[in-house]
């Protein structure tokens, strides 16, 4: 079954915590952003072209909320310019999302001013609701007036991005622990993959027919890479996954291979690291069988160095983390 691990990461975005829409809002929004790179890169490019600008923080968050519960696409160009949708595509953004958007605006909203003034001028952000989310776009001051800048957000929701993708990957690691430990309890060895290869139980996730007993890794697994061909962009939350087979000097009870007859049987590990370094993910991560999480920056060429990993081996260069 799936345990804490694996639900937790669930619960991630789920209205328990805060609105999922919320969440996905965010997600669109660093598709468009990064989806986009040449127009954000040219000065003045697009944004503020028919561009409203409004006497106060207050009326632009207004103008907003009105343009999204009203669907109204000229609004928005209004709002936001009419490059709009390369910030907000709306085929990523459903009826659900703006629902629970608009469910957190009528719990509560508030300008809040930004510390930091952007690009030397003053700024602040929406905020809804009661979890603490703010809208990652910047209302920023000009001359004339207030208005959005979705450009000077990027690095906001790049930042959220990596986080949330982060946490993602570490609760995966664990829920892996979690599956392999249940995996076990019916084989009598661990898994040497994460998805079964059809018609087999060989890995931690098998398909099941309706009322048929879940697979250890259950659901989360379907999504989740295994091995290290997938395409730079995939990933699950934005990571790559790989089950390691050995473990190295620096490992509690020193170096020693996990196989055994061909059965993956003295042990198990796991290495993830970021599907687009700097963009989905930064740090990389790995554990073994005794559940400790271990973390470490491999730069821009981490995936060669992360995909090349043969053993868990934490030495002073991994530092312990939880999520």
């Amino acid at each position: 079954m799936i345990r804490k691990h694996a639900r937790r990461l669930s619960q991630r975005a789920s209205r328990s915590t805060r609105p999922a829409g919320l969440a996905r809002l965010t997600s669109a929004l660093a598709f468009a952003l990064f989806a986009a790179p040449a127009l954000l890169a040219m000065p003045g490019a697009g944004v503020a072209s028919a561009q409203a600008v409004y006497a106060t923080p207050e009326a632009a968050a207004d103008a907003f909320t009105n343009a999204l519960a009203t669907n109204d696409h000229d609004a928005m160009k209004h709002v936001l310019g009419n490059d709009f949708q390369h910030f907000i595509p709306t085929k990523d953004i459903g009826q659900e999302d703006i629902y629970d958007f608009l469910g957190a605006w009528a719990k509560g909203h508030q300008i809040e001013a930004d510390a930091t003034p952007v690009a030397g001028k003053a700024s602040a952000h929406l905020a809804v609701g009661d979890s603490g989310w703010t809208l990652p776009i910047p209302i920023v001051q000009s001359a004339s007036g207030w208005r959005f800048d979705p450009r000077e957000g990027a690095s906001e929701v790049l930042t959220r991005r990596i986080g949330r993708n982060e946490r993602a990957a570490m609760l995966s690691s664990l829920a892996y622990v979690d599956a392999q430990n249940d995996y076990r309890k019916l084989t009598q060895h661990y898994a040497q993959h994460i998805v079964s290869t059809p018609g087999t139980h060989d890995g931690l996730y098998w398909p099941v027919a309706p009322g048929e007993t879940e697979s250890p890794l259950g659901p989360l697994a379907e999504a989740m890479p295994h091995n290290a061909k997938v395409t730079p962009q995939e990933g699950y939350h934005g990571y790559h996954f790989r089950i390691l087979t050995a473990q190295g000097a620096h490992a509690d009870g020193g170096a020693r291979g996990y196989l055994a007859n061909g059965q993956l049987a003295n042990g198990f590990a796991l290495v993830a690291w970021p599907a687009q370094y700097g963009k989905t993910g930064v740090m990389s991560f790995i554990i073994n069988q005794d559940g400790k999480l271990y973390q470490k920056n491999l730069g821009p060429n981490g995936a060669r160095t992360a995909a090349a990993l043969k053993s868990f081996d934490p030495d002073s260069s991994w530092q312990p983390t939880t999520p």
